[in-house]
């Protein structure tokens, strides 16, 4: 997505209506396309020296198009503004040629969907900060956790992103977004006795520099060592076992995430995604129980206070359907999937607004938005009143590495720290310690579900999924829950 003259291009809509009008001369009965700028600035230190600097900046160019039987695609850099209109053409006469040699394919048909006509620029607080400041808080936090006892290692990341997003269509669609993305991340190791922990923890929000001030990344990489530090001088290895399970919400975040949010995505369910990725367990099971009654899990990405600043909170999603809240499971049952128009029309459901793309020059696929469990209205409200009844278990922390099989039904979730639980008291420091079970299982056996102050989202931005890659930004949560499942701990 380079641009070789290191600028942000200001992008004429004009062009691109034009370009659809093209794309119908050229047979098109449908065209949408998808033009993105971006300019980024960040800095990343090691033991508080200054391992690298980043700036850049580029426009890329994406178009589909339907004219056969099915869709084709066509994607290209724009090396600069004098280029821009020819890279446009371009893609839509590739893209059209590769659909009509689609013929052979029975006909995609979309779900409709109400044309809008936006410029949506998002409110930015505060300015980011010089590139020169960026190294030096880079390496004024890496050094201080350098200093710290038992820390050998320290890595810290700071960046900033500006996004212009413009979409339009052959139906009338012409939607710009302009946003930033601000963030970066934490790694630690501590080392002692021959034993060894790392801690990763990366940060970030969609907006401006206020919320790198928020989250105080000084104070937080500082709590991170020491977890890192306890965790190789004092914790334990915990010991296997079924056993009650109480989750954190920074636990729940990549819970949901694994056995809800990805086989909630209807290219699984449907198989579009079986050969790369897998399919869904729950695929024929909508309308019955799935999970206990107390469960509710959602995806939700229109923009409001409870969503502001997280990745998977947009106005409009990559097919210009607007951002909406999708019921996956309500009090176990299983509800309804994350569509496409495509895949909406093929199930005779509505569009979700949940096709996403790394860039422009990236076909759109369906992606988990802001996906996560509800609290109980009526739950306990602090973790002392989830775990009261909790004789003996487990209680798991901040979530690490995920292994799960590609029907999403049998999984394994690490997590860097979790703490023992004896009669309701939260007892020793435990690590290396994984939960494991079976989806249905597990989701039947959670019999506390925690109140609304114990509801957190938290930030994802790795989440891999197609073919060719794409890394998708999003966020995961909920609040603390209890069930039953297996535990198992490592040296």
């Amino acid at each position: 997505m380079a641009c070789k003259d290191g600028g942000k291009l200001d992008i004429e809509t004009g062009l691109l209506t034009r370009a659809m009008d093209l794309a119908q001369e050229l047979g098109a009965r449908y065209a949408d396309v998808r033009v993105e700028t971006y300019i980024s600035e960040g800095a990343q230190a090691e033991n508080g020296v200054c391992k690298s600097v980043a700036k850049g900046a580029g426009t890329s160019v994406g178009v589909r198009a339907l004219a056969g039987g099915s869709w084709g695609f066509a994607s290209m850099d724009v090396p600069d503004e004098h280029g821009f209109k020819g890279v446009l053409d371009d893609c839509i006469a590739r893209a059209v040629r590769h659909a009509k040699a689609q013929s052979k394919f029975p006909e995609v048909k979309l779900a409709k969907v109400k044309p809008v006509r936006k410029h949506l620029r998002a409110e930015i607080e505060k300015a980011p900060i010089d590139l020169d400041s960026k190294v030096r808080f880079v390496q004024e936090i890496s050094k201080a956790v350098k200093s710290m006892e038992t820390i050998v290692m320290s890595l810290a990341e700071v960046y900033h992103v500006e996004m212009t997003k413009h979409f339009c269509s052959t139906e009338g669609a012409l939607i710009t977004q302009e946003n930033m993305r601000v963030g970066g991340d934490i790694l630690c190791n501590a080392h002692q006795s021959g034993q060894s922990q790392t801690y990763y923890k990366p940060y970030g929000a969609i907006g401006g520099w206020e919320f790198i001030e928020k989250f105080d990344i000084e104070s937080l990489a500082l709590r991170i060592a020491n977890m890192s530090r306890r965790l190789v001088t004092e914790a334990k290895v915990p010991k296997s076992g079924l056993t009650t399970v109480v989750t954190k919400p920074n636990f729940n975040m990549l819970k949901v995430h694994e056995i809800v949010g990805h086989p909630a995505e209807a290219d699984r369910v449907l198989g579009g995604e079986s050969a790369w990725a897998g399919r869904a367990w729950w695929r024929d099971l909508r309308g019955k129980r799935v999970a206990s009654e107390l469960v509710t899990a959602v995806s939700d990405a229109r923009p409001m206070e409870r969503h502001r600043g997280f990745y998977g909170t947009f106005a409009y999603d990559d097919e210009g359907v607007p951002a909406q809240r999708v019921v996956h499971i309500q009090n176990g049952i299983l509800k309804d999937f994350l569509h496409s128009r495509q895949t909406a029309y093929l199930a005779g459901a509505r569009p979700s607004g949940a096709m996403r793309a790394t860039h422009a020059g990236l076909v759109p696929i369906i992606r988990m938005t802001n996906t996560y469990f509800e609290a109980d209205k009526e739950g306990p409200n602090t973790l002392e009143e989830c775990i009261e009844d909790v004789k003996d278990g487990v209680l798991m922390g901040h979530q690490s590495i995920p292994s799960i099989d590609s029907r999403r039904y049998r999984f394994q979730i690490s997590a860097y720290e979790a703490w023992e639980i004896k009669d309701g008291e939260i007892g020793g420091l435990l690590k290396n310690t994984a939960m494991m079970g079976t989806t249905p299982e597990y989701l039947k056996s959670i019999k506390v579900v925690g109140g609304p102050k114990t509801w957190e989202l938290y930030q994802i931005p790795n989440c891999g999924k197609g073919d060719p890659m794409q890394i998708m930004r999003l966020s995961n949560g909920g609040p603390i829950m209890v069930g039953k499942a297996c535990v198992q701990g490592g040296a």
